[in-house]
């Protein structure tokens, strides 16, 4: 705990600080979302140019203002807006975009059980031979009369 007056001042500040800058983050975050949402529409064939490019606006102007306020680097801001951009142009070009949404990773299990489903009907020569091998090495040994 601080002791000093200074000290006590500053922490309330800085308190004070991190609820805005985090509330206006969420702000920005949002603005982005909604930008995606309605890019990703173009897959679907919902796109719509004049809805979606005043979220492209809002979004860049919200990234804009939170590299001003210094509560985002001005080189992520500046990534961050070419990405959209990018994405904007290639729905304005009738392209599936990419949205830069993470993909779920698959376990290790589900990989293994989509390869069961999708397995071929033949086997191939390979295929035969690596079996081939591994049942040689289980048979039992001979052994001496």
């Amino acid at each position: 705990m601080a002791h000093h007056k200074s000290a006590i001042k500053r922490i309330r500040r800085n308190d004070r600080a991190n609820v805005r800058n985090s509330q206006y983050l969420s702000a920005v975050r949002t603005a982005v979302k909604k930008f995606r949402l309605a890019v990703l529409g173009a897959g679907q064939g919902t796109f719509d140019k004049e809805a979606v490019r005043p979220l492209f606006v809002s979004a860049q102007s919200a990234l804009g203002k939170a590299a001003t306020k210094g509560i985002l680097h001005r080189n992520n801001v500046s990534r961050k807006i070419g990405r959209l951009s990018a994405m904007l142009r290639s729905a304005e070009a009738g392209q599936v975009a990419q949205a830069n949404v993470k993909a779920a990773k698959k376990s290790a299990a589900a990989r293994r059980a989509e390869a069961a489903a999708e397995a071929p009907a033949t086997v191939t020569v390979a295929t035969k031979a690596k079996v081939a091998k591994t049942a040689a090495k289980k048979a039992p040994a001979k052994t001496k009369k």
